[in-house]
């Protein structure tokens, strides 16, 4: 290992400026096609596009089974993410027609109102934080919207969420307050799962009641599993829209001439919104080797964790011309910000149409913003989230 480049690079817990986290990741890449980071416990970090997608498809040799890169063996479970095949495919489909484009197409019109009514409130301050009001608030809604819930609980996930975004300081504080907040969503699981058994609704409607009827291999899916894969959506529904959202809008914000072109050609949002998740990436992926094997020049052992800087990989220029310019009218545009083969974000779908609603109904009601502060905002590198956006309009 000693042949190949060492580097010891905090991809992890970084706090920066926003925009500088892709900066460093852009220069790694062109420096190093792969490294071995002794950050924390060591991992091998791939950095290219082509690389980053070959080894996405080699799930015998690049295992779900870890998916954090610092967390070679996790005390915890996200399901159906640490399924290898044949398992996850079997999970995958007790939910895929929760989140398939029929089912989204299905719930348009309400995402479309809980955008509005999250925004009209908003309109007359004439300024907000962004990610601690809209970006707390609509995810929520559509998420509880996706599975069958009503609104009620909408306040119990807004803090979990806000507790679990805390978390990225990386205060002892802050992380004891996201795993509390994680606790009591699986609590929340743990309840609704009960009470589901004992009050069935209408599987087609209530996801949780679907769950408890489903079952994999022929035999009925186990609580624990019920209760892991709804954390795992929770988790994966929420904070990760609140920051691709954020990234969205600080664009917006800060490039007024993208901003008027999708008021004046509101044709674009869904181009515009692929062109965001490729250039602001924010979700890294890691993979543990299976077997000792010589990776295109990188000496992998069984065992070792990889990172798949999906962040990186999707502004790869060898892949995507000029690709550190927005280009809202990018075409063609295989981005990576929801993965790539069998383990791509379930959510996918939901997401889009998330996002463009979003953009649509941000700019009926408030077409002219502006980030607000001398400073600029404050991102965390882990989950390449902003801390907080202020914007302002007059």
């Amino acid at each position: 290992m000693d042949d190949y480049p060492r580097l010891e690079v905090d991809l992890t817990a970084k706090i920066a400026p926003a925009g500088e986290h892709w900066k460093e990741l852009d220069a790694l890449r062109e420096q190093h096609r792969f490294f071995w980071n002794t950050y924390g416990s060591g991992y091998w970090v791939l950095t290219r596009y082509d690389d980053i997608k070959e080894a996405s498809h080699q799930p015998d040799i690049f295992s779900n089974h870890s998916i954090v890169a610092t967390d070679p063996e996790p005390a915890y479970r996200f399901l159906p993410s640490f399924l290898d095949p044949p398992q996850h495919v079997k999970y995958r489909r007790l939910l895929n027609g929760w989140f398939a484009p029929a089912a989204v197409q299905k719930i348009a019109p309400e995402i479309t109102r809980h955008a509005r009514e999250t925004i009209e409130p908003l309109v007359a301050a004439g300024h907000t934080d962004f990610c601690s009001t809209f970006g707390d608030q609509y995810p929520v809604k559509v998420f509880l919207l996706s599975i069958g819930l009503d609104t009620s609980d909408a306040d119990f996930f807004v803090s979990c969420v806000r507790r679990m975004s805390g978390a990225i300081t990386g205060l002892e504080e802050d992380v004891a307050q996201m795993m509390a907040a994680w606790g009591e969503v699986a609590a929340y699981w743990t309840d609704k799962v009960a009470d589901r058994h004992a009050r069935p609704l209408d599987p087609n409607v209530d996801i949780v009641s679907h769950l408890c009827r489903g079952e994999v291999d022929g035999a009925p899916l186990p609580d624990a599993d019920i209760i892991d894969l709804m954390v795992t959506l929770t988790l994966g529904s929420l904070d990760t829209l609140k920051s691709q959202l954020g990234w969205c809008f600080y664009h917006l914000a800060a490039h007024p001439d993208d901003r008027r072109r999708l008021i004046a050609e509101p044709e674009l949002i869904p181009s515009a919104v692929e062109e965001f998740l490729r250039a602001y990436p924010i979700v890294p992926m890691a993979r543990k080797v299976t077997r000792d094997i010589d990776f295109h020049g990188c000496p992998m052992r069984k065992g070792d964790m990889v990172m798949l800087t999906y962040p990186s990989a999707t502004r790869d220029p060898r892949e995507f011309p000029d690709a550190d310019k927005v280009i809202l009218d990018r075409f063609p545009n295989r981005h990576m910000a929801f993965g790539v083969s069998e383990h791509r974000c379930l959510g996918s779908h939901l997401a889009r149409n998330e996002m463009q609603t979003a953009i649509r109904e941000w700019h009926r009601l408030i077409p002219d913003y502006r980030l607000a502060g001398d400073e600029p905002p404050l991102a965390h590198h882990g989950q390449i989230s902003l801390m907080s956006l202020p914007l302002a309009w007059d």
